[in-house]
């Protein structure tokens, strides 16, 4: 027969370890409330075997049997998915942001600054020999190269930037694997590959690995897959693997062949070889919104601001070669030849210069003068000018453009040109003798003066030749224009033709089919909506994020109202349990008192 009070001591020494545990498992609790990634820990207790004394079963005590932690993988899983897409839309919207503040900014868009160069030629269109308002002209030139050069300058800072931040995503990326498979090794080795271990599983060390997971899905979208040892698996992009086990599979960084300026992501091998991935797996976390962010509105950006250089440049140097400059003498050019990154136009903008210094080179006079009127009284051709023709305007429109040689020109080599007019009221057409001449061309009104036209092709649909005239009065049956070449040397100073198809150039549509004002705010307006849209899509993530994150810590967290309740719970029982002990030995004295 057992002894009365060593019973009653034994379970008030189980009710007492059991209350000192549950107060140490809550001090614990309470202590990590801050800990980022720490998950509330409880005890599980369980009854001793109860031991039979003839009239039924008397128990023995309990045992505390583990220590669990209050995890939700659901909710965890819920979480990771939360951050990377809060972290990618985060990311994205205030990249975006640079560019937007930057290209809407009037003192740093080259906006104003091409209206001021386009104002300073119709200004000079008033008397095109004056010297300072063509010096005006060039210093409005070079006002707009400064504004486009200094725009790209702060593109390529934004590029260096996202590439500084892409290499050290990744080299983060490489720590938190490494940090996730050095716990995977520690959990592995603390539960024997058991993920059931009878000795319970060491839940700050679960919590760690968690807790690197999470920040991992900061940085890069990631897949997380419990093997049956208990270890994790992580994949990334599109099922590539990062982690297994205790392997990390290296990322690393290697310079783009095909783009310098920038760098590319993937996996090395042993002996440090890139195995490169396409940047479009990576749609989520840090990583991907910085690659999509690089790769998309920031080279589009660049892109278009060089297509406009490119496509600025060639029209007016080609425009400014057919004139006469204030010498007499064949025009040069205005800017710096960018032909040459048409297939490249995010080098462009870099490269956008003023290379005419002299503004007497400024070829304001037309390359062409009438030489006689048969026929007919009272009309006369009053000027006659070149113009870029339609094929050339085609060519600047396509991608990447293409640019035709002015040796190409009708007026090029051209040692006449005759207009008839016939019928009532008159029609006109025209043929041209010289290297490139032909004919006959069908003349058409050109809404741009009064009473002027222009050579177009019989074609269908009709091009424009890149030859204009304007006339004193409407043609009439059988009347005969005729035009010849400038003797160079010889032009009247205050022709203005050729500034006029210059100046004409700022709502011509030349580059995309769109003039060049609006072709950049077409780019302001494609940069402000996907920053709006992605502000939009920040907002939505960041309140999934924090819908996320409280419902897995009302689930997983610490609740301190709950903590100080278990405390005032464990105390009240340890003191209930030493009571207990108090009185087993108070009655085990008594019967070893009564026994002597």
């Amino acid at each position: 027969m057992a002894i009365v009070g060593a019973d009653i001591f034994g379970i008030g020494v189980s009710g007492l370890n059991a209350a000192q545990n549950g107060l140490s498992v809550t001090s614990n609790n309470i202590s990590n409330v801050n800990t980022p990634g720490y998950t509330q820990e409880y005890t599980t207790q369980a009854s001793r075997q109860p031991q039979f004394a003839g009239f039924g079963y008397l128990g023995q005590g309990v045992d505390v049997t583990s220590v669990q932690r209050s995890y939700n993988q659901f909710l965890a899983q819920q979480l990771q998915g939360a951050q990377t897409n809060s972290s990618f839309y985060t990311t994205q919207y205030q990249q975006l942001g640079q560019i937007n503040n930057m290209i809407a900014d009037s003192t740093q868009s080259p906006s104003p600054a091409l209206q001021d160069f386009f104002g300073a030629m119709q200004t000079l269109t008033q008397q095109p020999s004056s010297l300072p308002s063509r010096q005006t002209v060039l210093s409005m030139a070079q006002a707009l190269a400064s504004k486009v050069t200094a725009m790209n300058s702060r593109l390529v800072q934004m590029q260096q930037g996202a590439n500084g931040q892409i290499t050290t995503s990744i080299q983060s990326i490489n720590a938190l694997a490494q940090q996730i498979a050095s716990l995977n090794q520690q959990i592995g080795a603390a539960t024997g590959g058991n993920p059931n271990p009878p000795q319970g599983q060491p839940n700050s060390l679960l919590d760690q690995r968690d807790q690197a997971v999470l920040q991992l899905n900061q940085l890069v979208g990631a897949s997380v897959f419990k093997q049956s040892d208990g270890s994790y698996t992580v994949y990334i992009g599109s099922g590539q693997s990062l982690v297994s086990g205790n392997s990390v599979n290296q990322m690393g960084t290697q310079t783009d062949p095909n783009n310098p300026s920038n760098v590319q992501v993937g996996f090395t091998n042993g002996n440090g070889t890139l195995t490169v991935l396409s940047d479009s797996l990576f749609g989520s976390g840090q990583l991907g919104a910085l690659l999509n962010f690089r790769d998309n509105a920031l080279a589009q950006t660049q892109n278009q601001l060089g297509s406009m250089a490119i496509n600025l440049s060639a029209a007016m140097n080609y425009q400014n070669k057919l004139g006469m400059d204030f010498n007499g003498q064949p025009g040069g050019p205005i800017f710096q030849d960018l032909s040459a990154y048409a297939s490249n136009p995010q080098y462009a903008a870099s490269q956008f210069a003023v290379v005419m210094s002299d503004p007497a080179k400024l070829a304001t006079a037309s390359n062409l003068v009438p030489t006689g009127t048969a026929g007919g009284s009272g009309t006369v051709m009053s000027g006659v000018w070149s113009t870029l023709p339609g094929t050339y305007t085609a060519g600047l429109n396509t991608t990447p453009p293409t640019f035709t040689s002015i040796a190409q020109h009708p007026s090029t080599g051209l040692t006449s040109m005759t207009v008839t007019a016939a019928g009532s009221p008159a029609t006109m057409t025209a043929t041209i003798t010289g290297t490139n001449g032909g004919g006959p061309y069908n003349v058409v009104v050109d809404p741009s003066l009064p009473n002027s036209y222009k050579l177009q092709t019989t074609a269908v649909p009709p091009v424009d030749v890149g030859i204009g005239f304007q006339l004193s009065g409407s043609p009439v049956n059988g009347q005969t224009f005729t035009v010849g070449p400038q003797t160079p040397g010889t032009q009247s100073l205050g022709d203005g033709n050729n500034l006029r198809q210059l100046t004409a150039q700022q709502n011509q549509n030349l580059v995309n089919n769109q003039s060049y004002q609006t072709y950049y705010s077409t780019l302001v307006a494609s940069v402000g909506n996907q920053t709006n849209t992605s502000g939009l899509q920040n907002t939505a993530a960041q309140a999934s994020l924090q819908q996320a994150t409280t419902n897995n810590s009302n689930a997983t967290g610490v609740n301190l109202d709950q903590e100080a309740a278990n405390l005032i719970k464990y105390q009240q029982s340890y003191q209930a349990c030493s009571k207990v002990i108090q009185l087993a030995q108070t009655t085990f004295s008594s019967i070893l008192n009564i026994m002597s």
